[in-house]
């Protein structure tokens, strides 16, 4: 047993030179893939599900890139005036500040330089398209891209989406529907908020913020409390009555969804139903 070890042994110098390997291979593999979520806490959960299989696990912090402001392109769009602030182009991206974006941003550019492939691990919605997408467009990454889809972060439902990813091109559309979106928002909002301030709020220091889902909600909280206000009580009649079957009495109520609004016509179907005898069709409401 002990000659059995020995010999087992003997190549030694040429395990360490494969382990060495084994261990620069891994380290090579784990350098040119890259995994990017969406925050902090969704890289915590893709960690814990698989670990570095498919390389250092990165998070943004939401957009890690805003738009330039209209003034940067243009610069005559410093002042606001009434004019629709589009550009011949699209707005460009500029990194974003705030928070922790500046050195998340970098942890991800300095990574992005030995990467050969990238997992998309962000939401799946078109924001989280857009989150993960912009970072590769802007910082040029020109390797092979993944798009890993969960909706859930439990380990095992990380690793089927990691199991099932798909080329990142198969999600055009939906970027294109982010930018479109994006790009939208910052043409039309900006345009008609600095067109409703200096036209419907001159000479006051305020602006009149005007945004695609917040006008539109003021809109209809308004329409509402207007309609409150002009609410004039009109009065209603209802008939009750009182039939009578085989196992007894119950009571009725006519209150048809056409108000009854005299009391001469509420008398009058009194009248026509207080010598009735047959069958009643009764329906009968939970309230």
């Amino acid at each position: 047993m002990i000659i059995m070890g020995i010999v087992s042994c003997q190549p030694l110098p040429l395990d360490i030179k494969a382990g060495r390997n084994i261990e620069r291979t891994c380290a090579s593999s784990m350098t040119e893939q890259l995994v990017i979520t969406e925050k902090t806490s969704q890289a915590k959960d893709v960690r814990a599900a698989v670990g570095n299989r498919y390389g250092s696990v990165l998070p943004a912090e939401g957009h890690l890139f805003d738009l330039q402001e209209p003034e940067d392109v243009v610069p005559a769009w410093k002042r606001w005036t009434a004019v629709l602030l589009r550009p011949d182009a699209l707005y460009a991206t500029r990194p974003a500040s705030g928070g922790n974006k500046a050195a998340k941003l970098k942890a991800i550019r300095d990574a992005l330089r030995s990467a050969r492939r990238v997992w998309l691990a962000t939401d799946c919605d078109r924001e989280g398209q857009l989150i993960g997408q912009e970072i590769l467009e802007h910082l040029r990454f020109r390797g092979e891209v993944m798009r890993v889809m969960f909706t859930a972060q439990d380990p095992q439902t990380i690793r089927d989406a990691f199991a099932r990813a798909r080329p990142n091109q198969v999600f055009a559309p939906l970027y294109a529907a982010a930018v479109a979106r994006r790009q939208a928002d910052q043409i039309y909002n900006l345009s008609l908020t600095r067109t409703a301030t200096v036209t419907l709020a001159s000479g006051q220091r305020s602006v009149i913020g005007i945004g695609r889902v917040k006008t539109p909600t003021l809109a209809i909280v308004c329409r509402r409390e207007l309609e409150i206000r002009s609410f004039v009580p009109e009065p209603y009649h209802e008939v009750g009555a009182m039939a009578a079957v085989a196992s007894g009495q119950f009571q009725m109520r006519h209150a048809p969804k056409d108000r009854i609004a005299t009391r001469a016509a509420a008398e009058a179907i009194a009248a026509a139903a207080e010598v009735y005898e047959g069958p009643l069709g009764v329906k009968v409401e939970d309230k």
